[in-house]
C-alpha cells in the first residue's frame, strides 16, 4: 500500500485478524473505496479521504450511509453493512457481480431481471428508503446467480425521522427511482412498452427540467449531428 496516500489507507476491516491485499478501487465525492481480502472473506472499505473540512464533511456522509444500511437490514439486494470503523470508515459485505452498464439482456432473462430489480427496489422503499441514484447504471449489479443488487446509497434519502419536507423528498426521490427503473429497462428496446409498467413513469419537475436542459444542450452543441455522422 506504499503508492497509496497515507489518509486513503485501509486499516483491517474487522478487530483482531491481519488485514490481506488490498486493492483502490476507486475515489468520489465520499472519499476511497477499497476491496479488502479480510480472514473472513472479502469486503468493501469506503474510507473518508482528504484533511479539514472536506474529511469532516466526508466522515458525517460516512456516518449517514451507515445509518441508511441500519435501516436496510434484512433487504435482499442489498449488501450487508458489517460495521463503521473509528475513522468512520464504512466496511459492507462484497457482492460478486457485473454491472449493469456493461450488461446486455435479452428476452426472457431481461422481463425477469427487471421484475426482480422492481420488486427489489419496492422492498428498499418500503424500508423507508430512496435510492436517489439509480440512473446510474454501476449501482445496479446483477449477481452470477441472476439476481439483482443495488449498491452505493450515499445519496439516499430515508423517512425515519424526517419532518413534513423530509417526507416530501423522500415521495420525490422514490418517484426518480421508478423512473430510473422504467427508463433502464426501455432504454434501447425495440418491445413495446408493457401498460402495466406506465404506472411507474411519473417524470418530476426536476427531471423534466434537466431534460430540456439536456435536450437545449445537445441542439447547441450539434452533438446529435456528430453522432449522426459516426
Amino acid at each position: 500500500m506504499a503508492d497509496l496516500p497515507q489518509d486513503a489507507r485501509p486499516s483491517a476491516p474487522s478487530s483482531g485478524g491481519r488485514e490481506g491485499a488490498t486493492r483502490l478501487l476507486g475515489s468520489g465525492y465520499q472519499g476511497a473505496v477499497f476491496l479488502v481480502d479480510a480472514p473472513g472473506g472479502r469486503v468493501i472499505v469506503k474510507r473518508p479521504t482528504g484533511r479539514g473540512l472536506a474529511r469532516r464533511l466526508r466522515q458525517v456522509m460516512l456516518r449517514r450511509e451507515y445509518r441508511t444500511y441500519q435501516q436496510l437490514q434484512g433487504v435482499a439486494g442489498v449488501p450487508r453493512c458489517l460495521g463503521q470503523e473509528a475513522d468512520d470508515a464504512l466496511v459492507l459485505e462484497f457482492v460478486d457481480g457485473d454491472s449493469l452498464r456493461g450488461k446486455r439482456l435479452r428476452g426472457s432473462e431481461r422481463q425477469v431481471f427487471f421484475a426482480e430489480l422492481l420488486a427489489l427496489i419496492q422492498s428498499v422503499h418500503a424500508a423507508g428508503v430512496a435510492h436517489g441514484d439509480l440512473k446510474r447504471k454501476d449501482n445496479i449489479l446483477r449477481r452470477p446467480d441472476g439476481h439483482p443488487c443495488l449498491i452505493d446509497f450515499g445519496t439516499a434519502v430515508t423517512l425515519r425521522g424526517a419532518g413534513a419536507f423530509g417526507s416530501f423528498l423522500f415521495r420525490v426521490v422514490r418517484r426518480m427511482d421508478l423512473n430510473a427503473w422504467f427508463k433502464l429497462k426501455y432504454q434501447g428496446q425495440d418491445a413495446d412498452i408493457d401498460p402495466d409498467d406506465l404506472q411507474y413513469f411519473d417524470p418530476t419537475m426536476t427531471e423534466r427540467v434537466a431534460r430540456v436542459l439536456r435536450r437545449g444542450w445537445r441542439t447547441l452543441t450539434l452533438r446529435g449531428r456528430r453522432r449522426a455522422r459516426r
